[in-house]
């Protein structure tokens, strides 16, 4: 169970673990709580811990957003794997978040990170113009299993990382 840590914020991550999140300056270091494992939905729930009065109970809602990803492809203006991250606000008091996109292939018995971490401040809902790219070259065309790993950060909200990993899919790309 939960102890009070002084969070002010707490984010439920319903896509692998369950993280804190606190309302202070980024330059503040985060709370920290056990990792607990959960059905994989991508939807992240942000709750205050702390309780604001008579109308704000502890562990009331602040705001729920999505963090999302496409399966790694061939990119169709290079010959490279490609991956893009995005997020979707659900209700969050936030127009922002940071996306990055970390590339992976399995090899060797093990998942290992590949290519160019992609980073972006992107506004929700995807497209080109709002997502994230981690990229990587086809050294070869031997068939390759490939994944790619999601991190979407909300601009304002310090929390640890949660991360969406996408499913792994073969293409005929080796880095």
């Amino acid at each position: 169970m939960w102890k009070s840590t002084g969070a002010a914020l707490l984010v439920l991550a319903t896509a692998g673990a369950t993280t804190l999140a606190t309302a202070t300056p980024a330059s503040a270091e985060a709370a920290h709580a056990p990792a607990e494992a959960l059905e994989s939905s991508g939807e992240v729930v942000v709750r205050d811990t702390t309780g604001g009065g008579d109308d704000e109970p502890a562990g009331s809602i602040i705001c729920r957003f999505d963090t999302r990803g496409d399966r790694v492809h061939i990119s169709s203006t290079a010959n490279e794997a490609s991956g893009h991250g995005w997020w979707v606000n659900g209700d969050c008091d936030t127009t922002q978040a940071v996306v990055m996109v970390q590339l992976q292939q399995y090899t060797g018995g093990s998942w290992n990170d590949v290519g160019r971490v992609g980073q972006e401040t992107v506004r929700s809902g995807g497209g080109s113009a709002n997502r994230a790219t981690g990229r990587a070259a086809c050294n070869s065309s031997a068939t390759t299993t490939w994944r790619s790993v999601v991190d979407a950060d909300l601009v304002g909200i310090v929390d640890d990382p949660f991360t969406r990993t996408t499913e792994p899919r073969q293409i005929p790309c080796r880095n």
